[in-house]
């Protein structure tokens, strides 16, 4: 397991608006590029996500981890910055490209960082100076959380990592398989294992 040191002091990029497919849903709470699905709009993330450019996208390494952004702006932005989880890869060229650092918000985190009653007019002014660091990953008293993934077979496994507490960084992660012990039926409606 790879441990990465989080940064202890805030960095300056821009944040751009927040990712609306027209109904005003973000479509960052599509899932994203993760595989994170509809996890994204319920406890823990409660759709407090958001897309990120390449440079901290990494190829896929960097979904799961987590993001202290605050915004700049003390006319419409509150003192407290909002933890957002990555789970996309916001669009490449513009402000997504050329090395720049960007975060593209669920409408949910871009409100989170607006003082009381302005969320919707945060949102609607498009792109923002913001401070960011990495941080720590908090999900209430789970460590780890595995899910199977829909489409799962006996001959094919495909495993998301939906939650890991702490940095968030996984370097590889090892399957061992068990000895196979197949469930019997002795007719009636209890199932037994055999081994």
């Amino acid at each position: 397991l790879y441990r990465s040191r989080l940064a202890s002091q805030f960095c300056r990029t821009e944040l751009g608006g927040f990712g609306s497919n027209g109904d005003g849903r973000s479509f960052l709470l599509s899932g994203g590029a993760c595989g994170y699905g509809t996890l994204v709009d319920v406890v823990p993330m409660k759709a407090r996500v958001g897309s990120v450019s390449p440079v901290l996208f990494k190829g896929g390494e960097g979904c799961g981890a987590c993001y202290k952004v605050r915004c700049l702006d003390h006319g419409i932005c509150s003192r407290r910055a909002v933890t957002v989880i990555v789970t996309d890869e916001c669009p490449g060229g513009g402000p997504c490209g050329g090395g720049n650092t960007h975060f593209d918000l669920s409408g949910a985190a871009f409100s989170r960082m607006a003082v009381a009653g302005a969320g919707a007019h945060l949102r609607d002014r498009g792109q923002l100076k913001v401070i960011y660091r990495r941080t720590a990953c908090k999900y209430g008293g789970k460590n780890i959380a595995f899910h199977v993934n829909e489409g799962s077979t006996s001959f094919w496994l495909s495993v998301l990592v939906e939650f890991e507490d702490g940095e968030g960084d996984i370097g590889s992660m090892q399957l061992k398989q068990v000895p196979i012990r197949f469930l019997s039926s002795l007719f009636t409606l209890v199932h037994c294992l055999f081994s």
